[in-house]
């Protein structure tokens, strides 16, 4: 499995079964432009309205979805406070190469153990720290929650050639002094760390030329 940081709050994650591409930005690419048919585009938060699907896999919200041969499962958490707000986001998880990878999105608030039971098992947890609603100590608890193996957040600017300040703050929160970026995360379910690990991925460029068939 490969996991690459495409930007602002979007990850990609491919697999043997397929590419999950998760809160992607700005209009949906060409099908022509995708490096895989199966393609899936997953949105943590809006609706079908918000992101319409055309002839792409589009996922808004929370369910059980076979696509494919992928499995992905949305789980609702909270957007914001649930005592002034219904909205939700949604953690995804994409179970494929005897891997657990979830998303988190952008939870506003703390989710129920309903849901920390619903998602599960996580054996990498992607962080959108950018956009984050949760506060780096409130965040830091979600991630104890869940227990991943393997963490990883967004926001490494390579310009400046160091973590955005939001990432700062989390890696401080997690104990992580010192950092270096790889393009990418290859990872197998024997190559899982016994213990948690933070990996920061530099940003890559979203669609690459097709595949000659």
């Amino acid at each position: 499995m490969e996991i690459r940081w495409l930007g602002n709050s979007t990850f990609e994650i491919r697999s043997s079964a397929g590419i999950v591409v998760v809160d992607h930005q700005g209009a949906l690419p060409k099908t022509s432009e995708l490096e895989d048919e199966n393609t899936i585009f997953a949105f943590s938060q809006g609706d079908d309205s918000n992101h319409p699907g055309g002839q792409h896999q589009v996922l808004t919200g929370p369910g059980e979805y076979e696509i494919g041969g992928l499995s992905v499962r949305g789980v609702a958490t909270p957007a914001d406070d649930p005592a002034i707000s219904r909205d939700t986001n949604t953690v995804y998880v994409v179970d494929a190469d005897g891997m657990q990878v979830a998303t988190l999105g952008n939870p506003g608030f703390q989710p129920s153990a309903q849901s920390v039971q619903q998602i599960s098992k996580v054996d990498v947890l992607l962080i959108n720290t950018e956009a984050q609603g949760l506060e780096p100590d409130e965040l830091s608890t979600v991630i104890r929650s869940l227990e991943p193996k393997m963490i990883v957040p967004s926001g490494y600017d390579s310009e400046a050639g160091k973590p955005s300040p939001a990432m700062s703050r989390l890696l401080t929160e997690l104990g992580v002094k010192e950092v270096e970026p790889t393009p990418r995360l290859n990872i197998s379910r024997s190559g899982l760390p016994d213990e948690r690990t933070v990996v920061v991925l530099q940003q890559r460029t979203a669609w690459n030329t097709p595949r000659k068939h």
